[in-house]
């Protein structure tokens, strides 16, 4: 693969998690015109940049290897881009600068919610840690209380707390891309039309969007408790590790999660939040949600108000 054939990236979906990115990459995925990185999640300004331009070009192009020419939309999403976006702004603006953004934003306190769940199902989070007292151990690292490993939690969900505050990082990505090439879009519009959000996804990034008149939509990456916890680790493994594959063939991978959860699945999604937490979790997210609401004033969701 020689620098001439380097395909990048040149649209990201760069957040933000549990707001319905993996489905709508899956979507896209399958329009004619768009080619998805081999694993849906690069991770690359994140983990892999080395600030090495040559090196860097070469590394990212190999999650579009199979990429051919005539693909319009050559795409990744990595949804804690937006948490991550002091270090990754500049990164992306380095390597990829005409490269088109998308965020999806969802109530940060029903976010912060639904990924505690999810990465408690994958057994990532102490199964004997509840809401309220994942609440406080972030509130503690967000202080600078205490260290992850004085919190018995793995840094990433500590920080999770924080990437809620989404003003913080939209700002950082709109001082180093125009804002055009910046879009904001809610997750209460891709629940209230899919259709409706996956034609304006395909007028930014210049697309047909009659591919999706007749679409078959099917949700993904859904929450769900398993019965087995041995069992759901090893599943958990085996779909990072067939990740390439079954990304580029999910009718081979709807068909066996359907397969799995037949057997092994408790509960489909998860309990209501403690009121109390979510009062506590409304104050912390206060200024940067007004701050947000003056950075989209056309935005329309209630906890923006």
């Amino acid at each position: 693969m020689n620098q001439q054939t380097v395909r990048l990236a040149n649209f990201v979906i760069g957040g933000t998690e549990k707001s319905g990115t993996t489905s709508v990459f899956m979507y896209l995925n399958a329009h004619p015109q768009v080619c998805g990185s081999s694993v849906k999640e690069t991770d690359f300004f994140r983990e892999h940049y080395q600030n090495a331009p040559d090196a860097d070009r070469q590394n990212y192009g190999k999650y579009f290897a199979r990429c051919a020419s005539d693909k319009t939309v050559v795409m990744e999403a990595s949804p804690g881009y937006l948490g991550a976006a002091a270090a990754v702004a500049p990164r992306m603006k380095a390597l990829v600068p005409d490269a088109k953004i998308l965020f999806i934003l969802r109530d940060p306190i029903d976010r912060l919610y639904s990924s505690y769940q999810f990465h408690k199902s994958r057994l990532e989070i102490d199964q004997t840690i509840e809401f309220d007292e994942f609440v406080k151990r972030c509130m503690r690292y967000d202080r600078g209380d205490a260290t992850p490993a004085e919190l018995g939690v793995g840094e990433w969900f500590l920080k999770n707390l924080g990437f809620g505050r989404y003003a913080v990082g939209l700002e950082e990505f709109l001082r180093h891309f125009p804002r055009d090439h910046v879009k904001v879009m809610l997750f209460e519009e891709l629940n209230r039309d899919l259709h409706g959000f996956m034609r304006d996804v395909c007028q930014y990034v210049n697309i047909d969007p009659s591919f999706f008149d007749t679409y078959e939509f099917k949700k993904t990456n859904v929450t769900f408790s398993s019965k087995n916890p041995v069992l759901h680790k090893l599943a958990v493994w085996f779909n990072g590790l067939a990740e390439p594959f079954l990304r580029q063939r999910p009718q081979i991978k709807q068909r066996l999660v359907a397969i799995y959860k037949s057997f092994n699945q408790r509960q489909e999604g998860y309990d209501p939040m403690p009121a109390a937490v979510r009062a506590e979790l409304q104050q912390y997210y206060a200024p940067s949600n007004r701050r947000l609401a003056e950075l989209l004033p056309d935005a329309q969701a209630p906890w923006l108000r």
